[in-house]
């Protein structure tokens, strides 16, 4: 298994999820690596390689872009997924990966809103509007039943992940793979997990990244229209 973490200036953060995700794996048991894909400027990716960890350098910007770097490192025939300031506990990774074992599934999510958020772990208008707006919306445009569209806490296998074929540079890389993973129907499980308050600062702008998810999520529904109504043309 890869576990691939993209970081900014983390070093507040960085050991305190290292030590979680080898307690993760120490109770997997199964061959793994942990991947940083780090753009930062103060000592991440020292306190990193010094815990044994890979680090990664991406040339673009971006929390996708992070991310297809680090995908594109990974060894494991299963990858998984999750931010570097604490607000993921690594140590769940395990009920994740059961819950695939168990399933069969492609993919299994760490749900925030059906599991437990943490007080300061998440604005209220982030909490009870956009991502549940957000969510919901997703759903309705690609026919999905996701819960939390927009934890960055998730497992896939690799044969899930060709598939799903990510490609944006942004912050709407997460929906992104659901997407793909909605018009491929690939199986998809969620599991509860709990969402802790960040340490160190925030990298995510709301109102900003917000509309990028929508601008992507209408812009993708938009071709898919598009396309439909073409080939209703060509049999008309």
């Amino acid at each position: 298994m890869s576990v691939v973490i993209p970081t900014l200036n983390e070093e507040e953060a960085i050991e305190a999820v290292l030590q979680a995700v080898f307690t993760a794996l120490q109770e997997l048991d199964i061959p793994s690596e942990i991947i940083l894909a780090d753009s930062s400027t103060d000592r991440t990716p020292d306190i990193a390689r010094n815990h044994g960890a890979i680090v990664t350098e991406p040339e673009r910007k971006g929390y996708g872009a992070a991310y297809l770097d680090g995908f594109d490192k990974a060894r494991g025939d299963i990858i998984a997924m999750g931010d570097a300031d604490t607000t993921y506990d690594f140590t769940e990774l395990p009920k994740l990966i059961q819950t695939m074992l168990e399933t069969d599934a492609d993919m299994v999510i760490g749900s925030r809103l059906d599991g437990e958020i943490l007080p300061g772990a998440m604005p209220p208008l982030h909490r009870y509007v956009g991502n549940p707006m957000l969510t919901r919306m997703l759903n309705t445009l690609f026919d999905a039943e996701f819960s939390d569209t927009h934890s960055g806490f998730r497992v896939f296998t690799r044969e899930a992940l060709d598939v799903m074929n990510p490609q944006t540079t942004g912050m709407e890389f997460a929906s992104e793979m659901l997407i793909g993973a909605a018009r491929e129907d690939l199986s998809v499980e969620e599991v509860p997990i709990t969402y802790h308050p960040r340490v160190g600062d925030a990298k995510l702008e709301s109102f900003r990244d917000g509309w990028r998810h929508i601008r992507y999520m209408v812009g993708e529904w938009g071709s898919n229209v598009a396309a439909l109504r073409a080939l209703a043309g060509v049999f008309s």
